[in-house]
């Protein structure tokens, strides 16, 4: 009955960690439009929560006895929470070092407390076996990106390349359009009209 109830708590804490994900990216995104000034300020206050919330999880979890991978599921909702939490939070400031990495290293680099709390939540939650394949590769690319793991000679942040190519793409594309229509202002209306067939 135990094993029972243990997989169901599991399977429940996945499932609210996978809604938590799509969550967490509708808000990285809004943070990634927002205009320079307040998007350091939202970025600072926000890692800034990330890390009281991990730190006090960590104590929750460090003084239950808890240990990811070995220790059953926890059956106190306590211990649960800050176990859910830390999965939460180490998973949104991936998302944000991966997706903002030029604002969000230097703030994260600001308190020297913050690279090895993030370096314990990484390797903690990557030991409970509750994360999906993406997070997995999530966690693994943001140990790659700020180098608290030994980094791949052909690493790529697959968020920084990828904006970059945008940038590239759109970029042209937009004086395009723009020279287009400054050109096409002046022309006044066009004396062909098109074909309708009943001429």
């Amino acid at each position: 009955a135990s094993k029972k109830k243990n997989y169901s708590m599991t399977t429940s804490v996945k499932q609210l960690f996978k809604l938590r994900r799509l969550e967490q990216l509708e808000a990285v995104k809004k943070m990634r439009a927002l205009p320079e000034g307040k998007q350091h300020k939202m970025i600072q206050t926000v890692t800034k929560t990330i890390f009281d919330v991990i730190l006090k999880s960590r104590e929750v979890l460090e003084s239950s006895g808890f240990t990811p991978g070995v220790s059953d599921f926890p059956e106190s909702e306590t211990v649960r929470d800050a176990l859910s939490l830390i999965l939460e939070n180490t998973a949104l400031i991936g998302e944000m070092v991966l997706r903002l990495p030029e604002v969000v290293e230097p703030v994260l680099r600001s308190t020297s407390e913050w690279p090895v709390l993030l370096t314990w939540s990484l390797a903690f939650v990557n030991q409970t076996q509750l994360l999906d394949t993406s997070t997995t590769k999530l966690i693994y690319l943001v140990g790659q990106e700020l180098n608290l793991t030994n980094r791949d000679p052909d690493y790529v942040n697959p968020y920084k390349y990828a904006k970059q190519k945008v940038n590239a793409k759109t970029d042209p594309e937009k004086e395009q359009i723009k020279k287009k229509k400054k050109t096409e202002i002046p022309r006044g209306p066009r004396l062909t009209l098109p074909q309708s067939g009943d001429l």
